[in-house]
C-alpha cells in the first residue's frame, strides 16, 4: 500500500493518543521526581535529611542484648555523641480509651528531642518536653482524637492507656499526603515519654536511634560515627539497620538527575542529527557548486550563505555542549558494592548472599515511620524513572514515528504538542496539589523535556527541515 493511501485509509486518532500517553506519562515524572525529595526533607522534621538512624533488626532469640536501654543512651548523650542531637523511640501497640469510646493505638514512647527528627505538624498544644518525661501526658493523632472524642479541643483532656491517665498536652496533625495515606496503619498513635512506656511494658525494648549529622557528602563519616558510638556501649553494628538519611536523599535526588540525563541524550541524539545533516548538506552544496566553478568563485558568490551555514553548525554544536554541561553529573554507587575487578565472581556471589543473609535477619523487623516513609518514597521513585524510560519515551517516539507514516504535517504535530505539553503540566501541577505533594518545579527540566520533545518531533517529521535548502539544489 502506498504513502498516499495509507493516509486517507487509516485514522491518525490512535498515533496522535500514543503521542499523547507518552507526552503525558514524560510530564507527570517529571513534576513528580523533584517533589519525593522534598517529601522526604519534610517528613523529615526540622534535621529534614540531615540525620542517621539506627533500628535494632530484632532477634527474637536474644533480645535483651540487641536493644538500648536508658542507661546506654544516657552514656552516649553523654560521651560518644555528646556533640550530637540524638532522638530514640520504642513501639508498643494497646487500647485507648475516652469514657465510653475505645480505639486501638500505637504508642511510641519517645524523647522530648524526636520532634527534631520526625514531622509532627501539631495542630494544637505542644510537644513532650524534658521537663515531662517522669509524667503521665501525651501527644495524639488527629485520627485518634476523630475516633475518641467529638469534636477537637482535646488539650488539656485526658485517655486512658494500660489503665493509667494520660493527659493530651498536644495534637498532632494527620499527614494526607499521598505518602501519609500510603503509610496509614488504619489507626492513631499516641506519643508518650519513654519512661512512662518502660514502667507499663518493662519488656518493650527501646529500638530506635537517631542523630544528627554533621557531614552531608559520601565519605561515610556519620556512619563510621554511630558505629563507633554503638560499639562504646557494647552493641554490635551489624545487629542494626544504619541509614544515612544524607545519602538516601541524594540517591533519591540521583533517580531525578538519571532522569533529566535521560531527556538531555534524547536532545543531545537529535541535535546531533541536525548537525550531521546540516554538514552534509553544505558538503553536497560545496560539491555540486564545485562541478562547475572553482573554489574562490564559490566563496565569492556564496560566502553569505556559506557562513550562514557554518554560524549554524557551530551554534547546535555549542547547544550540544550547552545541553551536556546541564546534565551531565557525577555517579554516587555505594562503595560495597562497587568491586575491585569488573570480572569478580567471588565479589558478586558474597553481594547476593549478603542481601539474602540481610533478609533473612530482617525477618519481623518492624521498620520505624521515618523508614516506612523512606522506603515508599523510594519506590515511587524507582517507579517514576522506569515508566519515564521504559514507557514514556517509547509511547511518544511510538507515535511520533506514526505521524510519519500517515504524513502528518509538522506544524500540526507541533501544535498538537504544544497544546499537549501545557494541558499535561497544568494538569500534573492541580494533581500534586491535590495528592497534598509539594509543589517543585525544575526549570530547567521542563524546559529540557519541552526541547527533547519538539527536537525529536523536528527530526521525525520534517527530515529535510536541518539541511538549510542546500541539499535542494538541483545538480544542473
Amino acid at each position: 500500500m502506498k504513502p498516499a493511501q495509507l493516509k486517507q485509509d487509516k485514522s491518525a486518532y490512535p498515533a496522535y493518543l500514543v503521542l499523547g500517553l507518552g507526552l503525558l506519562v514524560l510530564t507527570w515524572s517529571t513534576l513528580l521526581g523533584p517533589s519525593l525529595p522534598a517529601q522526604l526533607a519534610d517528613l523529615g522534621g526540622p534535621h529534614q535529611t540531615g540525620k542517621i538512624t539506627a533500628t535494632w533488626l530484632g532477634d527474637s532469640h536474644q533480645p535483651e542484648e540487641g536493644s538500648f536501654s536508658l542507661q546506654d543512651l544516657r552514656q552516649l548523650s553523654q560521651y560518644s555523641l555528646r556533640d550530637y542531637d540524638l532522638a530514640y523511640a520504642m513501639e508498643a501497640s494497646t487500647s485507648a480509651a475516652y469514657q465510653k469510646n475505645q480505639s486501638p493505638a500505637q504508642v511510641l514512647g519517645v524523647n522530648d528531642r524526636y520532634a527534631q527528627f520526625q514531622q509532627m505538624n501539631l495542630r494544637s498544644g505542644r510537644f513532650l518536653s524534658f521537663e515531662q518525661e517522669n509524667q503521665q501526658v501525651a501527644v495524639i493523632d488527629e485520627e485518634l482524637v476523630q475516633a475518641l472524642f467529638q469534636n477537637g479541643n482535646v488539650v488539656g483532656l485526658e485517655i486512658e492507656l494500660y489503665g493509667r491517665e494520660f493527659k493530651i498536652v498536644g495534637v498532632a496533625g494527620k499527614d494526607r499526603s499521598l505518602i501519609g495515606t500510603l503509610t496509614d496503619r488504619g489507626y492513631g498513635t499516641v506519643y508518650i515519654p519513654a519512661k512512662k512506656l518502660l514502667e507499663l511494658e518493662a519488656d518493650a525494648p527501646i529500638t530506635s536511634l537517631a542523630v544528627a549529622t554533621k557531614d552531608t557528602g559520601t565519605t561515610g563519616r556519620n556512619t563510621a560515627v554511630l558505629a563507633t558510638a554503638l560499639a562504646s556501649i557494647g552493641q554490635d553494628p551489624a545487629n542494626y539497620k544504619i541509614i544515612d538519611y544524607n545519602l538516601a536523599g541524594l540517591l533519591m535526588e540521583q533517580g531525578n538527575q538519571l532522569r533529566h540525563f535521560g531527556a538531555g541524550t534524547v536532545a543531545m541524539v537529535m541535535l546531533f542529527s541536525l548537525l550531521r545533516r546540516k554538514i552534509k548538506g553544505i558538503d553536497h552544496f560545496c560539491r555540486l557548486r564545485l562541478r562547475d566553478n572553482y573554489w574562490w568563485e564559490i566563496i565569492k558568490g556564496d560566502a553569505v550563505r556559506l557562513m550562514l551555514g557554518m554560524a549554524e553548525v557551530s551554534a547546535l554544536a555549542a547547544v550540544m555542549l550547552l545541553v551536556w554541561k546541564s546534565i551531565s553529573f557525577s555517579l554516587y554507587i555505594p562503595p560495597q558494592n562497587i568491586p575491585n575487578e569488573l570480572i569478580d565472581v567471588s565479589f558478586w556471589a558474597d553481594l547476593i548472599k549478603k542481601g539474602i543473609e540481610t533478609r533473612q535477619q530482617s525477618a519481623g523487623y518492624a521498620a520505624p515511620p521515618g523508614e516506612v516513609q523512606l522506603n515508599v518514597l523510594n519506590t515511587i521513585q524507582n517507579w517514576n524513572l522506569f515508566l519515564n524510560i521504559f514507557l514514556g519515551w517509547p509511547l511518544f517516539l511510538l507515535g511520533l514515528y506514526q505521524t510519519r507514516l500517515l504524513q502528518e504535517k509538522l506544524l500540526k504535530v507541533e501544535v498538537f504538542c504544544s497544546i499537549f505539553l501545557l494541558a499535561a503540566l497544568s494538569l500534573g501541577t492541580a494533581l500534586l496539589w491535590l495528592i497534598k505533594m509539594p509543589l517543585v518545579i525544575e526549570t530547567g527540566e521542563v524546559l529540557l523535556i519541552f526541547s527533547s520533545v519538539f527536537l525529536t518531533v523536528v527530526t521525525f517529521i520534517d527530515r529535510r527541515a536541518a539541511d538549510g535548502g542546500f541539499t535542494s539544489e538541483k545538480s544542473s
